[in-house]
């Protein structure tokens, strides 16, 4: 410990009657009504109990732990961060079972555009891990020396002293920027940081980028910085004194490297607590219930309504607390800040404060017999664990004791002949874990219905056979259901199997028996094997190599042998360019949102990728708290797009607006089950990018997409409008199951207006009928835009059917990255000897193709069979700017030039290095396909 350095409680009688004045008791409202569901003991002094809370007909989940203090072998306190660093957030469950807790809920508020340091305090076993926050009517659970455990508003008091004898306010220990009551948390203060606050002390953050940090060591300045934005690694024994304005001027004129600093802390309580001591804290939020009497009327602070809630209460003698959740508001209620206080007043406490709710609600639990924690609460809105700063957790403090009791928890399903082993779990008389070998209990069964070797079963019947085990005079039976031996299918799931080059899947395989009944088989029980250069397969795990290529897992059971189809690479097809999906809906969570939104497709100069209308989402989350995630749904109408096929993954271009939002898709599977998939974890581009997913594993076929939504993550400081656009939908396949995707068609509408009186009328509009060419728009052409060369390829791919059964699944060549739209078209040309790329090593799709360049890749296709390379020369032109056509192009627009396939201008000049038109490059080709 540091000399100067002293850390204390003392009584201080804060004046806080007035606001609590706000809160006292108005005329009692309807209590709900309280039912309990189960109870459970965890651990010495502790209680699972699980209630339902009815309140006009609905009920809400409640999981309620309860401690009793009295009990010699229990502890209270925070868990905090992650390695005892405040800041490093984790998920409640993972902060108990660091810590080794028997149970533990949520605790204090925090920023979550912050590292997330609470604005409460943390106070573990007298070490200040971070001072209280200077917050009015916020109420902090506190635990004295004697195990009392009470419910204050506690204060924080801070000092430094400097050589010259004067001293200066430290505003707090282990802050990030919060709003105290009336006051700023940093500007023109001091704060203090100990190597509890992260990896490094706070620095100087946005705003305070001219702050000074002085780090402390041994109650001596080694060092002092001016706007120093990494801040300092802290060792330990040392801290840092962070000052801006006022307290930048004091710190800079008061110490210099080597001066000694003395600092005092102190937290207060707002009543007297004698000769004891406040031994352990953490914070919490506004008073529920005061001296028996549930409050009314509770100041929300923007957390309203109907929500999951998190709140702790003590009993009148201190002796009893209450930890408690409210599950909401998926398959339960929630509760408001009033009905929580009633709830609580109900559930025995005579005093008691909320803590951080909603997304943060969570408690966790370690069941007799285990060795980590469960999650007890749906968290809101389905969500995955949030990471919190700090949480309260109970502990078990006993030493291991004898045996106490054991559960059975291998499966009940096997086959008879086929061994089973037992597998158990067991708990002391503390209810600890208990480290039992099953080998060690005495196992029987009826002696006609199998036998055991330690705690391996062999049945030899089929039917319900009952096995009973026994260790110290405790006995435990299971019921096996036995299926007959004789097995007549093998059953491999998933089937067929699709792996990325170089990726990982599991499989599971079953064993289907004459009676119909499916028992799951282990890797010892079935012969594996894959098609060499796939990869390898261990137990049930494929692992493969890095290449594209297809072949069979053969799995063996006596003489059934089965084959399922295995590929390895995947591929992209087109699907969708979104010009026909008109049946587009805008929906908002919540409601509230501002009605400010829409999805639709583009209209006028609105941003198209490609062909003629892209989809348009614009949303406003205005009007709705941001202590809520909120989301902005793109819904495709009543029903959903299906995806043709088992696609693994999909991709899409999406003009961004740099919101920093985060972007998802919504996909239901077959089984009914919605998969939320990740686009982009963050929107943090403009213009068009194009982005990907992959599906999860579990999904069930056939898939289809429901929504392209936006989310705002809780408590945001992100701009609450924005607008995306989306274009051109392609999806991944294994490479031997991608589906043929027709070419786009266009809109229905009264045919081409653009093209009415054209040279080429004719043709365009016969190209049209057969899919080789869509319009840009559902009446226009476009018949003099420039054509690219991926169109134009894919305009050959068409017309000759390259990839109507499926493309090669081969890696690029080219540097640059393929379109989707042309990509299947480009590699299957590239791999026909048709195209290829520019010296740099790319392909160039999206250039304007030259009349040269087009001249040559049409050659190359009559080369290859596509046309008819065999007509007969019908000219002999004498173009005037021969001298400019290059060397590679020569020979091909000569021998197109006189079959006819190309023509010059009136001026006898070919316009070797002139861009082509659309309509240009789909009359030779309508001519190839006449002439073939």
């Amino acid at each position: 410990m540091m000399s100067n350095y002293t850390r204390k409680v003392i009584v201080a009688f804060i004046a806080v009657m007035a606001a609590i004045a706000l809160q006292m008791p108005h005329q009692a409202m309807a209590a709900g009504s309280l039912q309990q569901v189960s109870e459970s003991p965890l651990g010495e002094g502790t209680t699972l109990l699980k209630y339902r809370y009815v309140i006009g007909g609905k009920a809400s989940n409640v999981f309620v732990t309860r401690v009793d203090l009295n009990n010699p072998y229990v502890d209270v306190g925070p868990v905090y961060g992650t390695a005892g660093k405040l800041t490093n957030r984790q998920n409640v469950k993972k902060m108990a079972d660091e810590k080794g807790a028997v149970a533990a809920i949520n605790a204090d508020f925090f920023r979550m555009d912050r590292k997330g340091a609470p604005f409460g305090i943390v106070l573990d076993k007298g070490k200040l891990v971070s001072s209280m926050g200077k917050i009015n009517n916020w109420y902090s659970f506190g635990l004295l020396n004697d195990k009392t455990a009470i419910v204050s508003h506690l204060g924080f008091k801070g000092t430094v002293q400097a050589p010259d004898g004067t001293t200066a306010v430290i505003q707090g220990v282990n802050k990030e920027e919060y709003n105290p009551t009336n006051d700023k948390s940093h500007l023109n203060k001091i704060n203090l940081y100990t190597s509890d606050f992260g990896t490094t002390s706070l620095g100087a953050i946005k705003g305070y980028d001219d702050a000074v940090e002085v780090l402390v060591v041994n109650d001596q300045v080694t060092d002092m910085r001016i706007g120093n934005k990494t801040g300092y690694s802290i060792p330990q024994g040392g801290y840092v004194l962070w000052g801006h304005g006022v307290g930048k001027e004091y710190l800079l004129s008061h110490f210099k490297v080597g001066s000694p600093v003395t600092v005092t802390l102190q937290t207060t309580t707002d009543f007297p607590i004698g000769e004891r001591e406040l031994s352990s804290a953490v914070g919490g939020h506004m008073l529920l219930v005061k001296d028996g009497n549930a409050l009314s009327k509770i100041p929300a602070d923007s957390i309203g309504g109907n929500q999951p809630r998190t709140a702790f209460g003590v009993s009148q003698d201190g002796k009893t607390l209450y930890m408690v959740i409210v599950e909401g508001p998926n398959q339960s209620r929630g509760v408001n800040l009033d009905e929580l206080a009633q709830l609580m007043k109900q559930l025995g406490a005579y005093n008691a404060a909320n803590l951080d709710g909603g997304g943060s609600t969570t408690m966790v639990a370690r069941y007799p017999g285990d060795t980590q924690t469960t999650v007890l609460n749906v968290p809101k809105l389905g969500a995955t664990l949030r990471n919190v700063p700090t949480g309260l957790a109970v502990f078990n403090t006993a030493p291991p004791g004898e045996f106490a009791n054991f559960f059975i928890t291998n499966g009940d399903k096997t086959m008879m002949g086929k061994p089973i082993t037992m597998t158990v779990k067991a708990y002391d008389k503390h209810y600890n874990p208990y480290k039992l070998d099953p080998a060690q209990i005495t196992w029987t069964a009826n002696p006609a219905d199998g036998t055991f070797n330690k705690n391996i079963f062999t049945p030899k019947r089929s039917g319900t056979i009952t096995v009973t085990g026994e260790y110290q005079g405790v006995k435990k039976s299971m019921n096996l259901n036995v299926t007959s031996p004789e097995v007549t299918d093998i059953v491999i799931s998933p089937s067929p199997l699709a792996l990325r080059s170089g990726g990982q899947t599991n499989f599971s395989v079953s064993l289907k028996t004459k009676s119909g009944q499916v028992v799951a088989a282990s890797p010892g029980e079935v012969k594996t094997s894959l098609t060499p250069g796939l990869g390898t397969v261990q137990g049930f795990t494929i692992q493969a190599e890095q290449t594209n290529k297809s072949g069979e897992l053969v799995v063996s059971y006596n003489n059934i042998i089965r084959k399922v189809p295995v590929s390895v690479g995947t591929r992209w097809s087109f699907w969708t360019n979104t010009d026909n999906l008109t049946t587009l809906s805008y929906n908002t969570v919540p409601a509230s949102i501002s009605a400010d939104g829409s999805f639709r497709q583009t209209t006028g100069n609105e941003p198209v990728k490609a062909s003629s209308k892209a989809l348009r989402l614009a949303y406003n989350f205005a009007g709705s708290s941001n202590v809520d995630t909120r989301f902005a749904y793109g819904r495709f109408g009543t029903t959903t797009l299906a995806m043709p096929g088992k696609p693994l993954g999909m991709k899409l271009w999406v003009y961004g607006d740099n919101s920093g939002h985060w972007l998802r898709a919504e996909l239901a599977d077959a089984k009914g089950k919605v998969h939320y998939v990740d686009l982009a974890k963050e929107i943090n581009w403009t213009d068009w990018k194009e982005i990907e997913a992959s599906f999860p594993a579990d999904i069930a076929y056939p898939v289809s997409l429901k929504s392209l939504y936006v989310v705002d993550p809780e408590d945001s400081t992100l701009n609450p409008q924005g607008v995306l656009y989306f274009d051109e939908i392609s999806l991944e396949y294994a490479g031997s199951t991608a589906p043929v995707t027709p070419p786009p068609t266009p809109a229905p509408g009264s045919g081409f207006t653009d093209i009415k009186g054209h040279w080429a009328e004719a043709v365009l509009v016969e190209m049209n009928k057969k899919g080789i060419v869509s319009g840009i728009a559902p009446n226009k052409m476009g018949p003099n835009l420039p054509v690219t060369r991926g169109q134009f390829v894919s305009f050959m791919d068409r017309a000759f059917g390259w990839t109507k059964n499926g493309s090669p699944a081969v890696k690029s060549p080219f540097k640059d990255k393929l379109p989707t739209y042309a990509q299947a078209s480009i590699m299957a040309a590239v791999e026909k000897g048709i195209v290829s790329g520019f010296d740099d090593g790319t392909f160039g799709a999206d250039k304007p193709i030259t009349r040269e360049q087009m001249a040559v890749i049409m050659h190359n296709a009559m080369k290859k069979g596509y046309g008819n390379a065999d007509k007969p020369v019908i000219a002999s032109p004498s173009f005037k700017d021969a001298a400019s056509f290059s060397a590679y192009a020569r020979e091909s627009i000569l021998f197109l030039s006189e079959r006819g396939y190309l023509v010059g201008d009136e001026h006898r000049n070919f316009g070797p290095k002139r861009t082509a038109t659309r309509a240009e490059s789909l009359v030779v080709l309508n001519s190839m396909l006449k002439s073939s």
